[in-house]
């Protein structure tokens, strides 16, 4: 796992590896930096865990800590203050953190490289513009065009990129309707037609996919597919509603809904 130069900063969340437990006090190393340690006082612990310390604090346990203060005493930590979303969150970061290593480390190896050699080309300017890796590696993995912001040689770019492939799968969203159309135009047919390659079209110009089966006259089903699970639902929303007002342009009608 790389480690970071310098300090955390006041209000950082840090993994952090008990290494002392004391009547008051945890010492514990942060596992993101080098040769850095920090103190946790039983004042910023909840007051269960106080009256328990040397068996929730076993050395070698890893906790997620906030840090808040960073001066010439030391770094001072606080498990009180950290929220359990928080906590999670900065699980996870730790997670995808250590698998972004593992890709940089599988490359390396293929590309009969050392490690050291390849971090120092793809780390430090990753980490200066995202603070991150596997943010970017994670977009590459939608969008492999996106690995040519790394100044690196065809060869190395490809391997890395194959490997970023295989390790990272990115999460879309599905979603599926029951879809009733009808139109009472004298060509009806070509209206429903026509519709369905607009949903498509649209679908398309959103960064989406939609797959359209036919059922039986006049159900229908939609099923969307978008890279962000987050934006889906919305996209979804204009669809229907744009679809609607096409058809009752058409003496048609649309109803929906969603297949859970």
């Amino acid at each position: 796992m790389y480690i970071r130069d310098g300090l955390p900063e006041k209000d950082d969340f840090v993994i952090a590896t008990v290494v002392k437990v004391s009547q008051h006090q945890v010492e514990l190393t942060l596992d993101e930096y080098k040769s850095v340690s920090g103190i946790l006082h039983s004042s910023e612990m909840h007051r269960k865990i106080v009256r328990t310390m040397r068996i929730f604090f076993k050395p070698g346990r890893k906790v997620v800590c906030k840090v808040i203060a960073v001066n010439q005493n030391g770094i001072s930590l606080s498990i009180r203050r950290v929220g359990a979303s928080q906590e999670r969150t900065k699980e996870q970061e730790w997670k995808n953190e250590k698998i972004a290593d593992e890709i940089i480390s599988l490359a390396a190896k293929q590309g009969k490289i050392k490690y050291d050699t390849l971090f120092e080309r793809v780390g430090p300017q990753l980490l200066k513009k995202y603070n991150l890796l596997y943010p970017f590696f994670s977009e590459v993995a939608r969008d492999e065009e996106l690995i040519n912001e790394l100044k690196l040689d065809k060869k190395i770019k490809t391997i890395l990129t194959t490997s970023i492939k295989r390790r990272i799968k990115p999460k879309t969203a599905l979603i599926k309707f029951n879809v009733f159309m009808q139109s009472k135009a004298s060509n009806g047919l070509e209206v429903i037609k026509s519709t369905i390659k607009t949903a498509k079209d649209f679908a398309k110009e959103r960064g989406g996919k939609l797959t359209v089966k036919y059922i039986s006259a006049p159900k229908y089903q939609f099923i969307f597919e978008h890279r962000e699970p987050k934006t889906a639902p919305k996209i979804t929303d204009d669809l229907f509603n744009a679809l609607s007002k096409t058809l009752n342009k058409k003496q048609g009608t649309i109803e929906y809904e969603e297949i859970k």
